[in-house]
């Protein structure tokens, strides 16, 4: 048994040496090729990953721009329309509005405020002067369009980023406005 075991280790010893001395000669061009073939395939591999973060980055942040923009504008017509008294729409589509309203801040007195609002779009910018003060509402709004039927008003409005149209986003709401007088 001592003999077969001091053949194993006899043997084993004769492999390490000679892997010790074939790997002291270098790598073969084989060997160097089927690294360099992995190598690339791995880091290839990161950075298509990398680039597929970035770019699905930008996407989401071009849709929250585009959404954020409209939101804004849309929080500010809501609110007026919801006071409005008299647009001038005339159930025909347009892409500008005006809206009037008298604001009764105490009842039975004879004090009476007298308010307009109107809407533009001027380029990308989409602009509100409410009694005679400009201000810029929504950016890089590329349509909007208001609608009248009765006491019921429907706007749709779109946005796209500055920096890409292919990120568009359109919304569409409808407010009532409100009775032309106080009874």
């Amino acid at each position: 048994m001592t003999k077969n075991t001091g053949s194993i280790a006899t043997r084993s010893n004769r492999l390490i040496v000679w892997f010790i001395q074939r790997k002291s000669q270098g790598f073969t061009l084989i060997e160097l090729a089927l690294a360099l073939a992995i190598g690339a395939v791995v880091l290839s591999g990161a950075v298509l990953t990398i680039f597929q973060v970035l770019v699905t980055t930008d996407k989401a942040n071009q849709k929250v721009v585009a959404l954020t923009d409209i939101d804004r504008a849309v929080l500010s017509i809501k609110n007026d329309l919801m006071m409005a008294q008299v647009t001038n729409l005339n159930n025909v589509a347009k892409n500008s509005a005006s809206m009037n309203w008298t604001d009764y801040t105490s009842f039975g007195s004879t004090n009476q405020t007298n308010h307009n609002v109107s809407y533009n779009l001027s380029g990308k910018q989409l602009h509100r002067t409410y009694d005679g003060v400009n201000e810029t509402v929504g950016r890089n709004v590329t349509a909007i369009s208001f609608t009248q039927s009765g006491k019921l008003v429907t706007v749709t409005i779109s946005t796209s980023n500055s920096t890409s149209l292919r990120q568009v986003e359109t919304l569409t709401f409808s407010s009532h406005i409100r009775a032309e007088e106080l009874q």
